[in-house]
């Protein structure tokens, strides 16, 4: 059965969106025309009417556009994103109760300082989801125009997003303003841009089997830590022999000389506040900077670097 078309005016009239937002979702491609007139006009069919009705129930459940992409292609099903939807709203609700608890512990203050104005401030003008919109932006500018996997891309997002309890601390708060500063630094982006894309562009990443070799590493190296060894030792430079084979195994390549030389330069270019993120992340969640795997990754760093200097 032949269905029926309509223009894009038509469309707007019988959804109740606007021409202009139709366009929006047609362009960000939510929503394809069925077809094109000879003018060039977008033609819609009743298909596109029931996905509009989709595209605005999500849109007024607060999914955002790639969300709801993940929706329509099957990626992301319907109950997930709604589940994530919820998760998202009772953690606003929290935030909005630990705002009250911050500006309650401001009116508690004798003598309010300027620095004390600013952690309030900043608790009050920021919701988890705002502080969630801020990590998404930088990972959307690192890896603009790069092949990363989408997956890798909102599992550092999930994991990352800074958590904070329903009443801070000073030192919370200030651990968001640096990491918020940190983010939106424009050579750290660079930083990280450049090295996603030697890694991405380049070598295609089982990312299973490599977050395994990275907890295998990181547990090794934790243990010869305990043993006070230094990188430089003969139980550092195994481990920095056997890290280097098995990267060059999970990026399929040779562990040869132009491999060598391939990492000798990723790690001369490590960026430190790649590592201060995840410090800062830690203390936001109450915990010590060390509770990150800072320390055992700069360890297994000097070990990498000793090893490849020879």
């Amino acid at each position: 059965m032949t269905q029926r078309t309509y223009s894009i005016g038509e469309a707007a009239r019988l959804s109740g969106i606007s021409v202009r937002k139709l366009r929006f979702y047609s362009d960000q491609g939510l929503l394809p025309p069925a077809g094109r007139t000879a003018s060039g006009y977008r033609v819609f069919t009743d298909d596109e009417l029931v996905r509009i009705d989709l595209i605005r129930c999500l849109r007024d459940a607060g999914l955002g556009l790639d969300a709801i992409r993940e929706v329509l292609s099957k990626e992301l099903s319907l109950v997930e994103a709604l589940k994530l939807r919820l998760e998202t709203l009772e953690a606003e609700i929290a935030a909005q109760r630990r705002v009250a608890s911050a500006l309650r512990a401001a009116l508690r203050s004798p003598q309010l300082t300027e620095a004390d104005l600013r952690r309030f401030l900043t608790m009050t003008q920021l919701s988890r989801t705002e502080r969630r919109n801020v990590v998404e932006r930088f990972f959307e500018k690192v890896s603009d125009g790069i092949n990363i996997d989408r997956k890798w891309i909102r599992q550092m997002i999930e994991t990352s997003v800074p958590e904070l309890p329903d009443e801070p601390t000073p030192e919370q708060c200030d651990a968001w303003i640096e990491l918020s500063q940190m983010l939106s630094d424009p050579t750290l982006v660079a930083n990280m841009r450049a090295n996603a894309e030697d890694v991405w562009n380049h070598h295609v990443l089982d990312l299973t089997a490599w977050q395994q070799a990275n907890e295998a590493v990181l547990a090794r190296a934790k243990e010869i830590i305990a043993r006070g060894l230094a990188p430089d030792s003969e139980a550092g430079q195994a481990l920095a022999r056997d890290w280097l084979e098995t990267s060059a195994r999970l990026l399929k390549r040779e562990p040869d000389l132009d491999f060598r030389n391939w990492i000798r330069g990723k790690y001369a270019l490590h960026d430190a506040r790649a590592a201060r993120y995840w410090e800062l992340v830690a203390i936001m969640r109450g915990q010590s900077p060390d509770a990150s795997p800072n320390r055992e990754w700069a360890w297994i760093t000097a070990a990498m670097r000793h090893h490849l200097s020879d």
